[in-house]
């Protein structure tokens, strides 16, 4: 038997999200049983929780795109993988359960100089923030970029991944908390607290090569206005609650606009790709060149106390269900 948490019908994570006991399912031929050592809970849990992706999520499901554990036993076809190896299994949630039963080559080999919270938070926002600065925008010395939400934990992420390279980027916080915890660590901090300020913030900012842009709303025209002619506007979160207006579109007809989502770019990866980039982050966390704060952990009986500690996501760190 083991602990689950499931979700039966989709709303808000801490009235819908329950805590079960089930039998272990017969191991398949060709999967691994991985015994799940340490969780993270990240807004994109949160988000399937509430059935905002409803048309390709069936209930019931056991949520947690991020968990790391060690392999407890292989099916007969399985090569490569013995029990023990530390392993991140992707490609699929299930992560908030004692066990997660997943097919061999979905799993991350993940390094022994990782600790077990380190390789819980080492995949959802690390990646992410790979895929987004060397994948997507293409970042070499020299460029000028900017960052808003640059305290919560992938802003903190891409910063950090950014100043490896060289480059220093515009960090946008909303609150002077956000501020005095990134002063010290960058040279040009906003802080966009009211109508007008990140205007004002931006004077002078012109000709950015970049934007990494996660709040959305009316504040991501301002953020292209920035942009020199060609330049890259990356949206990838929309902590506002607000579309980009359908105005942004018109007004900068000159800027390259995508989206990023490490889930898309897994999938249609190879896998050996996939553990390539994973290798280069693992290195980056190991050597502290980037970092995750950790803020509380909680036993996974416990998730109810877990989301309700988590909820609503701010700067200051993560909490794994453990």
């Amino acid at each position: 038997m083991q602990y689950q948490a499931v979700v039966r019908k989709f709303g808000p994570a801490e009235e819908v999200v329950e805590i079960e006991r089930a039998a272990l399912p017969v191991l398949r031929r060709d999967q691994v049983r991985v015994r799940l050592l340490a969780r993270s809970i990240n807004p994109s849990d949160i988000i399937t929780i509430s059935g905002a992706y409803s048309g390709r999520t069936t209930l019931p499901f056991i949520p947690g795109f991020e968990a790391f554990g060690v392999v407890e036993a292989c099916g007969e076809e399985v090569h490569g993988l013995s029990p023990g190896t530390r392993v991140l299994p992707v490609r699929s949630a299930g992560g908030w359960q004692e066990f997660k039963d997943a097919d061999a080559s979905w799993c991350l080999r993940v390094p022994d100089t990782l600790s077990d919270f380190e390789a819980a938070t080492s995949y959802v926002n690390p990646m992410t923030a790979w895929l987004m600065l060397h994948r997507k925008i293409g970042l070499k010395p020299g460029m000028r970029i900017a960052i808003n939400a640059a305290a919560s934990s992938i802003g903190s992420i891409l910063t950090d991944m950014a100043n490896a390279v060289g480059v220093e980027p515009v960090a946008i916080v909303r609150s002077e908390e956000s501020l005095q915890r990134l002063r010290g660590r960058l040279e040009t901090i906003i802080v966009d607290k009211a109508d007008g300020d990140l205007a004002a913030g931006l004077v002078g900012r012109s000709g950015l090569d970049a934007v990494l842009d996660c709040v959305g709303g009316a504040r991501a025209s301002i953020l292209a206005d920035a942009l020199k002619p060609g330049g890259h506007f990356l949206h990838y979160g929309l902590l506002s609650g607000e579309s980009i207006p359908p105005s942004f579109w018109a007004a900068h007809s000159d800027i390259a606009f995508s989206y990023c989502h490490l889930r898309e770019w897994v999938h249609a990866e190879a896998m050996g790709d996939v553990q390539h980039a994973y290798s280069q982050v693992a290195a980056q966390i190991a050597s502290k060149v980037i970092a995750t704060e950790v803020r509380e952990v909680f036993p996974l009986e416990e998730i109810g106390e877990a989301l309700r500690t988590a909820l609503p996501f701010r700067a200051g760190g993560k909490v794994l269900l453990a």
